[in-house]
């Protein structure tokens, strides 16, 4: 693979030497075929396959084939004279290293496109060759494929999580294809189509670390005595093989997931990364995480919570706490029942249809049971959410928010709540998210988070949240944190991994 990537960069600075490339062409020009290669691209694109293709179905790619081919006048668009234009070699070394960004050379047939470098370079067919044809389609459908995958993820992210939506900024494929075949500099127009996010650059570059150490006869012997030493048993070579096939899988699942996440953004978000039990607050356009902080989720086997996105729009300091009614049902009003002053020496009240407080009496308990009323915690030093909580609306009911019982965080598993997202610095994440707005500093922030009522805060604009999930973590000193798939979501996306093009198209809407 290393020779015939250097061959290609050969011959990619020959050619730019002794010959132009041809510029981007317009996209605004609809022609029908007039040339034998028209004739016969058209014929492919219509039949919806090219067989030589590892994923030889181009649903996915189909209609952007005749943009790009008719507005070319439906000439080849990576050859000249028969042979790979630079620009085409350029892109074909991108496509064979590839798997530096996470995803596979062999689903852009890498491989093939090398070998047909080759022939073509060696006879200068002409245009009608069926080789010519091959190769214009195949880099074509390849840099397609690979662009989009790098700009929105393969699998879209609602197949994965059926309420994951985002609203992604629109994206050229056709434009962005003429571009790319219209340059030799290939890597920066795929660096370009991936996320801005500094986590997702630090997997990359832990990536490549991670390839190449599983490569590296003599660097796996190194880890594997380290590795021995360090756990005071012997391990094989296989195992740590093994081992090291999986981390690198966790590292291109998570790079996958993070290309869901939009490209830009107005206002910097906030992300919850669910099995990392972390928290990560971007206070500039930078995209570096200004504040870090561990988080509780819900509950692996019963209480799991959502994979979404929302937008943050206020806060209420010393709220309510508007028990579910499930957590009622199951959990308050049996203990009410027992021992009625439950209820009273935990802070807790029952509210009627008409918002009244009602008096504590087993009548009242039978309202909330039928659904005639509720339970709520008063706000105070018991108050299941603490001293302030952070709302942005979603279906599930779920919010961010303070707690009393900060010894969870110690825990290096934190999968303890009822879904919604327990703050070990909320204090912290309020100054961030009101840093604009006068008035709001440290020592108001602390006092309103023990008012005696509650004081409802609205953003001056909303603030993007995105509940991800993402099992392998960069750090900025090289290391990566590796976590437990605790929900089962990257078994899930692998599989869907598996199916191969044509995956289906992302999701843009909200």
């Amino acid at each position: 693979m290393r020779v015939s990537l250097l061959l290609l960069r050969l011959v990619l600075v020959a050619l730019c030497a002794l010959s132009g490339f041809a510029q981007p062409y317009r996209l605004d020009a609809q022609r029908a075929p007039t040339t034998p290669f028209g004739e016969a691209v058209e014929r492919l694109v219509a039949s919806n396959r090219h067989a030589p293709q590892r994923w030889p179905q181009l649903s996915d790619v189909t209609a952007d084939l005749r943009t790009v081919y008719a507005a070319n006048g439906w000439t080849p668009v990576w050859t000249r004279g028969g042979r790979p234009t630079p620009s085409a070699l350029s892109t074909i070394v991108e496509l064979a290293q590839i798997d530096r960004r996470g995803l596979e050379p062999s689903d852009y047939d890498a491989q093939r496109l090398q070998e047909l470098v080759r022939l073509l370079g060696a006879g200068a067919p002409p245009a009608t060759d069926d080789r010519v044809v091959e190769f214009d389609v195949m880099l074509s459908t390849a840099a397609l494929r690979s662009l989009r995958s790098l700009q929105y993820g393969r699998v879209s992210a609602r197949a994965a999580h059926a309420d994951l939506r985002f609203l992604h900024e629109p994206w050229d494929a056709p434009a962005a294809l003429a571009a790319l075949s219209g340059t030799t500099d290939a890597a920066s127009h795929f660096a370009a189509a991936e996320p801005p996010y500094q986590h997702y650059r630090l997997l990359v570059d832990a990536l490549v670390r991670y390839r190449a150490l599983a490569n590296d006869t003599v660097q796996l012997r190194l880890a594997l005595r380290d590795t021995t030493r360090a756990r005071g048993t012997p391990e094989s070579m296989g195992t740590l093989r093994r081992r090291l096939d999986t981390r690198v899988l966790q590292l291109t699942t998570t790079l996958e997931r993070w290309r869901w996440l939009p490209h830009r953004f107005t206002v910097p978000p906030i992300i919850v990364n669910i099995p990392a039990f972390e928290l990560y607050a971007f206070g500039s356009e930078r995209a570096r995480d200004d504040l870090r902080m561990p988080v509780v989720v819900g509950k692996a086997y019963d209480h799991k919570t959502p994979v979404f996105s929302g937008a943050v729009q206020y806060l209420i300091f010393s709220p309510y706490w508007d028990v579910p009614p499930s957590i009622a049902r199951t959990e308050v009003l049996p203990k009410a029942r027992k021992h009625l002053d439950y209820l009273t020496r935990n802070a807790f009240e029952i509210v009627g249809s008409n918002e009244q407080v009602m008096p504590t009496t087993a009548g009242a308990l039978e309202a909330v049971s039928a659904g005639r009323a509720r339970i709520r915690q008063r706000p105070g030093a018991q108050n299941a959410l603490g001293g302030v909580k952070f709302i942005f609306p979603n279906a599930f009911n779920v919010y961010m928010h303070d707690t009393p019982v900060q010894a969870l965080f110690g825990e290096a598993r934190r999968d303890f709540s009822h879904g919604c997202i327990r703050l070990s610095q909320p204090a912290t994440l309020a100054a961030l998210l009101l840093r604009d707005q006068a008035g709001w500093d440290a020592t108001r922030i602390a006092a309103e988070m023990h008012r005696e009522t509650p004081l409802q805060v609205t953003l001056t604009a909303p603030v993007p949240v995105h509940v991800v999930y993402a099992t392998a973590v960069a750090q900025d000193d090289g290391s990566v944190a590796f976590h437990d798939d605790i929900y089962g979501h990257d078994r899930r996306l692998r599989d869907l991994l598996k199916g191969g093009y044509p995956y289906a198209a992302p999701d843009r809407r909200p």
